[in-house]
């Protein structure tokens, strides 16, 4: 997509047999059609030119059915100007199949190491507000958040729900037609089902690591989003996803996915109405 990226990524980026770096540069800019997503994959590029992440990308095919992981290092490092070690985190993602649903899932989970926020009892609240007794009104919609985020979490101990939860809410919207061409429902209406849980993002955890952000990173890739969004204005299903982009469109003509997410005073009641709910239980 730019030279820029291409050099961030050239040193930290690995291949166990063929060299698919244009295939992974791809899929990871056009994850920028998530609008929400910027701010997450800006820290990543930022991390990966501080030479403090790298990916390694290792296709097996098969009895293996793990297709990604996440992984941190800790090193002890000689601070010559302190005089005393400090210890510096390396972290690895390893992706076993290089598709936009891995990358996205693996890289939320080095988001949320980076990002420091704990996702405790306020993101347990909000995806639980957005899942439970409710289902979307897409079908295939529901089906991906019955496969993604109750089924396949049963291979998972308790204490790893959350962080799975919020990584899967990042490889839903990976999947959605905004990216692919083939997806079957818009980023829009994983946004509008996900209310809560996309008003954690957008006001709690993405304002967490804008101050990490290399702010050169942060501006180039304006660059590409406007080329990712111009390319997908080309692809077939546009009139199906017309309607979002005409209601997103602010007064200078950019796009703004926070307006079509229900505003804080819909959200504050719904979480008024989670308390209430739970306070005539006790």
């Amino acid at each position: 997509m730019t030279d820029l990226l291409k050099k961030i990524f050239q040193p930290q980026l690995e291949f166990e047999g063929a060299d698919s770096s244009e295939k992974f540069l791809k899929f990871f800019c056009e994850l920028y059609r998530i609008e929400l997503f910027k701010d997450g994959l800006d820290l990543v590029l930022t991390k990966v030119q501080e030479k403090d992440l790298n990916f390694e990308v290792k296709i097996i095919k098969g009895w293996d059915t793990n297709i990604g992981c996440y992984l941190t290092e800790q090193n002890k490092v000689f601070n010559k100007i302190l005089g005393n070690f400090t210890r510096v985190t390396k972290q690895k993602i390893i992706l076993r199949q290089l598709t936009h649903n891995v990358l996205a899932h693996e890289m939320a989970h080095a988001l949320e190491f980076e990002s420091g926020v704990n996702l405790g009892e306020e993101f347990r609240k909000c995806i639980g507000l957005d899942m439970k007794n409710r289902d979307p009104q897409s079908i295939t919609l529901k089906a991906e958040i019955k496969r993604l985020m109750v089924e396949a979490l049963k291979t998972y101990p308790p204490h790893q729900f959350l962080s799975e939860l919020f990584a899967r809410y990042f490889e839903l919207l990976s999947i959605s037609r905004n990216v692919c061409a083939n997806g079957s429902f818009t980023t829009f209406e994983v946004m509008e089902f996900f209310q809560n849980t996309t008003n954690f993002i957008e006001q709690k955890f993405n304002p967490q690591i804008k101050a990490k952000i290399n702010s050169k990173i942060a501006n180039h890739t304006i660059e590409v989003v406007n080329q990712v969004n111009l390319a997908s204005k080309e692809q077939k299903f546009q009139e199906k996803v017309d309607p979002f982009h005409q209601k997103s469109t602010n007064a200078d003509g950019g796009k703004s996915w926070s307006k079509n997410v229900k505003s804080n005073a819909n959200w504050q009641a719904g979480w008024n109405k989670y308390q209430e709910l739970n306070n005539d239980k006790k």
